[in-house]
């Protein structure tokens, strides 16, 4: 999630690096719950407000495979693609 691009935005993926740390894996479950059920919202385009339009299709798509390969814990529903199907 850290990589760099200075020409677009500061990192290359839009997602704080800061949901591998363990003040995010330390927060009381029903907000770390919270916070996974609104990423998943809208890395998966199921949140399609204002806020959210400038997240290209492939930017959500890279965010959601990377949190798959790389952060142990997630919920069931990360495994379940609603833009692909099932993964």
């Amino acid at each position: 999630m850290r990589d760099f691009d200075l020409k677009r935005r500061l990192f290359r993926y839009p997602l704080s690096y800061m949901i591998y740390s363990e003040a995010f894996d330390g927060m009381p479950d029903y907000v770390r719950d919270k916070v996974y059920r609104r990423v998943y919202e809208v890395l998966t385009g199921i949140d399609q407000s204002d806020k959210f339009k400038r997240l290209s299709a492939e930017d959500r798509r890279a965010v959601l495979e990377i949190l798959r390969d790389t952060k142990p814990g997630l919920p069931a529903y990360f495994a379940a693609d609603t833009a692909g199907g099932e993964r």
